[in-house]
């Protein structure tokens, strides 16, 4: 069998800065905690950057034809993360893998190299989008099935029953869970569109859907809000539901649809205040972070003074005080950036996750069937939102969540999903660009 190599000399271009960038942020964020002018050790930067290229040549080899920026996207976004925790790693508890004892950045470095490698499975073996398609409903179950495991078996970090372990490590199951549920809504509604796209009743301004056709997803999705909701984590219910509403109105165009989920979403909000008291203490702490300054509101309290002591330019790396932040390696991190880095470094990195954003919606738009087309809207709209509703709540915009920022927040869980997403969207890219060079009659490659 002939190799066929697919150069992404692009791809190559855009990951060779980072070459100076990372090592550059680890000897500064050294130089600023040792106070000596000297490198420190850059084990962490040189592996990396290695992990990155590495992949990059995987792709080649592999004749992988897919978007050439999202690599380089998700190694700038994961670089400043890696960066970031490597400067709060002395002020961060450690962590027991293989028995060696690993600090933030290590350990964050370590789930990096898993992800990419599901990443590469996914890009490089997933070639026929049949294996997603034809079992949307085997996935639908299967995201079920994992998170009534997490309801019923799971344990409790900060209220909210999410964790489960195994063996020496405890994982997040929802995590994955959007990804399931984005292929089963993409199935779905790739086989029904036209049927869901035709109006059956009008009640005033709004048109209803036929409902027999949208049951069956309206009542899986009710299942799964029903046990993330019962297990307290509401910024997970509020990823899905966006997800949710975003893959139905691209699939329909029905402004109702929105409309209707956002006066669900309303009645929702203040149903969940009302019966859960974990919703009432994020909802009054949010309204009012001063009225208990010292214990509920101090978190937020503290990242606000991050944001504010940050300025448009920054205290420069190593230079702030994240580490007075309860959390700040995972649920503040965004606020970290913004005191070392500034607004400007700040707007940078919402810069890298827009032209992300950018990239899947383009993926989506040039696919040449229904299902890649959604399949991609709802990754994006995933990573996406997932991203907005962590910097809202930084920025005391929205409620508290406590997700995960992609890429950059600690966590191994959020960084597999999140990397297992990215290789469906190559798979997703690769095959359009096979499908366009047939259409235009070209060999194969």
């Amino acid at each position: 069998m002939r190799l066929t190599l697919a150069w992404r000399w692009a791809e190559l271009r855009m990951l060779l800065p980072l070459a100076i960038l990372v090592p550059l942020g680890f000897f500064v964020t050294h130089v600023a905690r040792e106070g000596v002018l000297e490198a420190g050790s850059l084990t962490l930067a040189m592996g990396y950057l290695a992990l990155m290229l590495a992949a990059h040549a995987i792709l080649v080899l592999s004749g992988q034809r897919g978007d050439q920026l999202l690599l380089p996207l998700v190694a700038t976004i994961g670089g400043v993360g890696l960066v970031m925790l490597n400067r709060l790693a002395p002020e961060v508890e450690t962590t027991q893998a293989f028995g060696l004892q690993l600090d933030v950045a290590q350990t964050q470095l370590l789930w990096f190299s898993v992800g990419t490698v599901a990443m590469l499975v996914v890009a490089a073996g997933l070639r026929d989008d049949g294996p997603l398609r034809h079992y949307k409903y085997t996935w639908a179950a299967l995201g079920i099935g994992m998170l009534v495991f997490t309801a019923l078996f799971g344990f409790e970090v900060n209220g909210a029953r999410l964790w489960v372990a195994l063996g020496p490590i405890a994982v997040q199951p929802g995590e994955f869970v959007k990804i399931v549920l984005v292929i089963f809504i993409a199935g779905y509604l790739a086989d029904n569109r036209a049927l869901l796209t035709e109006a059956s009743l009008r009640i005033g301004p709004i048109r209803v859907p036929p409902l027999p056709y949208l049951l069956p997803m309206l009542a899986l999705f009710g299942v799964v809000m029903l046990v993330v909701v019962r297990q307290n984590d509401l910024g997970q219910a509020l990823l899905l539901f966006g997800i949710f509403l975003t893959m139905l109105f691209v699939a329909t165009g029905r402004r109702s649809y929105v409309l209707i989920g956002l006066l669900l979403f309303v009645a929702g909000v203040f149903v969940a205040y009302r019966l859960f008291p974990h919703v009432a203490v994020r909802v009054d702490i949010w309204i009012d972070p001063f009225a208990d300054p010292t214990d509920r509101g101090f978190q937020p309290i503290r990242g606000l003074f991050a944001f504010a002591r940050g300025g448009l330019f920054g205290e420069g790396l190593g230079q702030g005080l994240p580490s007075s932040i309860p959390l700040v390696h995972t649920d503040f991190i965004f606020a970290a950036i913004a005191e070392e880095l500034g607004l400007i470094g700040a707007f940078a990195v919402l810069a890298l996750f827009l032209t992300f954003v950018f990239r899947g919606l383009r993926i989506a738009m040039l696919a040449r069937d229904e299902f890649s087309a959604l399949l991609a809207v709802g990754i994006t709209a995933s990573l996406g939102l997932q991203t907005l509703i962590i910097v809202a709540g930084n920025l005391k915009l929205i409620p508290l969540t406590g997700i995960t920022l992609p890429f950059v927040s600690y966590g191994g869980s959020s960084i597999l999903a999140s990397f297992l997403m990215i290789g469906l969207l190559l798979s997703v890219s690769h095959r359009t660009a096979r499908a366009i060079d047939r259409e235009q009659g070209l060999p194969d490659r």
